[in-house]
């Protein structure tokens, strides 16, 4: 059986790198199969080079940008326990100090605080404040009274808290409550959202009604036929409120977005205002640029609508991503993905 990438709305996602076909045989028939294609001029590739064909594409790739599965939860998991490893085995001296900078997640992308939900997913390794302090910095808050007295004490605590616990401590939570928009119908529906104008039903931002007004050609889609329209709104908000939505970002300007970095509005002045973050990113090859794979909620979309909306100055509608070192920040176009 034969499969084509090629859709009613492809151009628009995907690039010529992705179109293709995919290939689907009966159980057995592998082997014969692939030393038919190999024998016949084709080359073979991994898994490596499918998510670089991929990520030239501008597309995402699983698990690595499919957020709220168990498989990209034990995905990001192993890696953010691999960067804080790395982290911690520099110097005290020479590593970043990301409390300075206001990021409190360096090492993944915390979806689950970005839609309030509770816990950590246990794959991943929950660092405290302490942990990302530099040593050094914590030393000097000793008093110079009690430094000679716990200076080699705390050494040994801190290489051991640092090195075993941190990284060992979990808390339990789970993304099962988030969603994620996939799929060209809904991915159509949403661009459309951040392609529409404000209308009086948007006048006062802070009702959840306006949002949900906002949202009801997306809320529509996701609907089954037979859904009761009459049912309780605060379901459908907090339905809305649990998505992420996936986008592609391109730089406009010089620079990599970081990955787990926050992803703002243009009008955003702190990690705080963070409506999504970068999942993978490098610099393309194919555009020249710098480009991301991220995912924002969809509240945080619409927040940067409305901040669009009523800016004087803004052409079009775009994003932000600050660094995690205190670089300056790379001002990006998106594009929803499906």
């Amino acid at each position: 059986m034969l499969g084509s990438r090629v859709g009613r709305t492809a151009n628009q996602y995907i690039d010529t790198l992705a179109h293709g076909w995919t290939l689907i045989a009966p159980r057995g028939w592998s082997m014969a199969l692939w030393m038919a294609l190999n024998f016949a001029g084709a080359r073979a590739q991994g898994l490596t080079e499918r998510h670089h064909i991929g990520f030239e594409a501008g597309l995402p790739t699983f698990p690595a940008n499919w957020p709220g599965t168990s498989a990209y939860d034990e995905w990001a998991g192993s890696a953010a326990t691999a960067l804080y490893q790395k982290w911690q085995r520099r110097p005290p001296g020479k590593r970043v100090n990301y409390l300075k900078f206001g990021i409190n997640s360096p090492f993944y992308a915390p979806f689950h605080k970005l839609l309030d939900l509770s816990g950590v997913p246990e794959a991943y390794p929950q660092v405290t404040a302490d942990g990302l302090e530099c040593r050094m910095k914590r030393l000097r808050k000793i008093t110079s009274k009690k430094k000679e007295e716990c200076l080699s004490d705390q050494m040994d605590i801190d290489e051991d808290a640092d090195l075993n616990s941190t990284v060992a401590s979990r808390s339990s939570g789970s993304t099962a409550d988030m969603w994620l928009l996939t799929g060209e119908l809904l991915a159509t529906a949403a661009a459309s959202l951040l392609a529409s104008t404000r209308t009086a039903a948007h006048e006062d931002p802070a009702l959840p009604t306006a949002f949900l007004a906002w949202a009801a050609p997306l809320l529509e889609a996701v609907r089954s036929p037979n859904y009761n329209s009459n049912s309780d709104t605060t379901k459908d908000i907090a339905l809305l409120q649990h998505c992420l939505v996936r986008v592609r970002l391109v730089c406009v300007g010089r620079g990599v977005p970081a990955e787990n970095a926050p992803i703002c509005t243009s009008l955003a002045k702190q990690t705080g205002d963070a409506i999504g973050f970068v999942m993978t990113s490098s610099f393309s090859l194919a555009r020249g640029c710098g480009i991301a794979v991220g995912a924002c909620s969809l509240y945080g979309l619409y927040q940067a609508w409305l901040s669009a909306a009523e800016s004087k100055h803004a052409k079009s509608l775009g994003l932000t991503v600050q660094s995690l070192d205190g670089s300056p920040s790379i001002s990006t176009s998106f594009v929803v993905l499906p």
